[in-house]
């Protein structure tokens, strides 16, 4: 408050030395100073410009970047819940509504729910889990699909009833371990150490063994040039370990086999979940 004082002093007198000297003053100060809008105002008022069929396409995605800057404070992001705003988020993934804003609002999702219980919580609340499998589904646009995966990924880590829910919906339909993004393969493989972030329970290592999941691990260690999408698969071959996966004979073989190619890159990798992959073999 003391420099909001000094600044407004220098103001009113005109002395940009001294302007310069005290630097801008926070927003937020001179909000409570002047009577500026607060921040809740802020977030309802983005979603009522993003929802108003009257206003340009231009301005709804403003709205939305605002939006998700106001919400990547975490005390914002739970003001969703309590102002009542979740429903209209979900509602500007439906199809009618131009894949642009669908891409923020993807964006604001997976920023608000990650690593944020009560989010995940209220979030949990909506159909927005179901719409957001339908998106990545449906959608012809990689961009909103790679989004989409984001939000899913965010909603269900350290989340069991979100992963409880995606796998009542079946999610795992999502993955298509015959795709050659490399984008979209990352993401798919951030949904699967979403998964297990949760424990590994018996259901879940049987899907893993239905889905083929470790051959994948393997074939991308023994293929991929891309160091990004092999250090992802090193980190959950290396989660697999620690929590103590059943391999198959074939399956331990693969992924050791997959290791001696890719030690040579180890300069380029990720040391820690290297070694973690190597326990494999023991």
């Amino acid at each position: 408050m003391e420099k909001l004082l000094h600044w407004s002093i220098a103001q009113q007198a005109g002395d940009k030395d001294a302007l310069e000297k005290i630097g801008a003053p926070d927003q937020k100060a001179l909000n409570q100073l002047f009577g500026g809008p607060d921040e809740t105002a802020l977030m309802k008022e983005s979603i009522l410009v993003a929802t108003n069929p009257e206003v340009s396409l231009e301005d709804k995605e403003i709205a939305l970047d605002n939006f998700e800057m106001l919400i990547e404070n975490l005390d914002n992001a739970n003001n969703i819940g309590n102002l009542k705003l979740w429903g209209k988020i979900v509602d500007l993934l439906n199809d009618d509504v131009p894949d642009e804003l669908r891409v923020l609002v993807c964006g604001i999702i997976g920023t608000a729910v990650q690593n944020n219980p009560k989010s995940q919580e209220d979030f949990d609340q909506t159909k927005g889990l179901e719409v957001l499998i339908n998106v990545a589904e449906t959608t012809k646009s990689k961009e909103l699909q790679l989004k989409a995966l984001y939000a899913i990924s965010s909603f269900i880590r350290n989340y069991r009833a979100g992963y409880d829910k995606f796998d009542k919906l079946n999610g795992w339909k999502l993955l298509d371990f015959d795709n050659k993004d490399s984008k979209y393969n990352i993401r798919v493989l951030s949904i699967v150490s979403s998964a297990l972030s949760n424990g590994l329970s018996t259901q879940l290592e049987q899907k893993f063994k239905e889905i083929k999941l470790v051959h994948y691990l393997a074939s991308v260690l023994n293929l991929d040039a891309n160091t990004n999408l092999v250090d992802k698969s090193l980190n959950i071959i290396s989660e697999l370990n620690r929590i103590k996966y059943d391999y198959t004979a074939e399956e331990k073989y693969e992924v050791d086999r997959g290791i001696q190619v890719v030690e040579g890159l180890s300069d380029k990798l990720n040391i820690d979940d290297l070694n973690g992959a190597k326990q494999t073999s023991k």
